[in-house]
């Protein structure tokens, strides 16, 4: 037994090291660090995924958890180039306060010295000035026993429009708007470096638009929602009130028949219920899927990595047990 969880700790220091390891110059490498929504579970923290890109880390959305994620695949705060955030719900937002008050403080993880850089949609800048204002008076706190700088007191918001929002070291990042009901903007954002491309989607249902805008990706990053059969049968009006703005697992197939990436890899799960009918399975979720969409796809969990470079996409080896652990160093 004891040589048996010696093993598996090796394995997991491997996991961890594989997730941690800074992607080659020519390599871009993407992780999932949340796949939740909304909806409670401790298994899917909130929707967050991590791009990195030659010198460049740039986070998409910061749901709860999101430091910790970051924490526990050993990139430190200090570290995020840019942060963009896709709508203003608040699944995509909750992590942003901690990562704002954690990132200048003086542990391994922090030490910021400059303003956190956030694009959003119209109204960032109320959300960049509300978590400077909740945090003016442990920030001056903080000053006067000079645990953090100035600077990295404040947030650069800058709203987003259709088009390329950031360039800089041959990474590029465009936004495109997708379809999610009433919430309007909603971005997608497509991100480009060294001949390739990573598409995030975050909340949508189908739209000629998602799909020009993701064109043969190396990756896609696909959000789905899902009812179980027997909740579609015993409660239809609640399960289609989410489709008519989120995507459906045969929705979500159909965007990924018409846009083809190398590879498709869904977060953002929502995973719906009642109090006498539990969530559909991941079994379940893959069935429907497949059902229209025949090529390979991953239904993601955090913590999983994914590389790009001229060989493909390739998923790094993974164990849902590295969501519990602390980093080992």
């Amino acid at each position: 037994m004891q040589k048996m969880l010696r093993k598996c700790g090796v394995i997991l220091a491997l996991l961890s090291a594989v997730g941690s390891a800074p992607a080659s110059a020519e390599t871009m490498r993407v992780t999932l660090l949340g796949t939740g929504t909304p909806i409670l579970n401790i298994n899917r923290f909130g929707i967050s995924v991590l791009v990195d890109a030659g010198k460049q880390k740039l986070l998409f959305d910061a749901g709860r958890g999101v430091a910790m994620r970051l924490h526990q695949r050993q990139v430190p705060l200090r570290d995020i180039s840019a942060v963009f955030i896709s709508l203003l719900n608040s699944d995509h937002i909750t992590g942003l306060p901690d990562l704002y008050a954690t990132a200048p403080l003086p542990t391994d993880d922090g030490r910021l010295k400059t303003p956190m850089t956030l694009f959003g949609p119209d109204s960032i800048e109320n959300v960049a000035r509300g978590i400077e204002l909740m945090f003016k008076d442990q920030n001056r706190m903080r000053m006067l026993e000079g645990e953090v700088v100035e600077p990295a007191t404040h947030i650069d918001a800058k709203r987003v429009e259709p088009g390329i929002v950031y360039e800089r070291d041959g990474v590029k990042v465009s936004a495109f708007l997708i379809e999610h009901g009433h919430v309007k903007p909603d971005f997608g954002y497509r991100i480009e470096y060294g001949g390739h491309a990573v598409v995030i989607t975050d909340d949508t249902t189908y739209s000629e638009n998602l799909v020009a805008h993701s064109k043969h990706a190396d990756l896609m990053v696909q959000s789905v929602a899902i009812g179980s059969r027997a909740l579609e049968r015993a409660a239809p009006d609640y399960v289609n009130h989410f489709y008519g703005y989120l995507a459906s697992p045969e929705s979500a197939g159909r965007i990924l028949s018409e846009a083809k990436p190398k590879l498709a890899v869904f977060a953002h799960i929502s995973l719906y219920s009642l109090p006498d009918i539990p969530r559909a399975t991941v079994d379940e979720l893959r069935e429907r899927i497949q059902a229209v969409y025949r090529e390979n796809f991953v239904i993601g969990e955090d913590l999983m990595t994914f590389d790009i470079d001229d060989r493909g996409v390739t998923q790094a080896p993974y164990s849902s047990e590295v969501r519990q652990q602390e980093p080992r160093t």
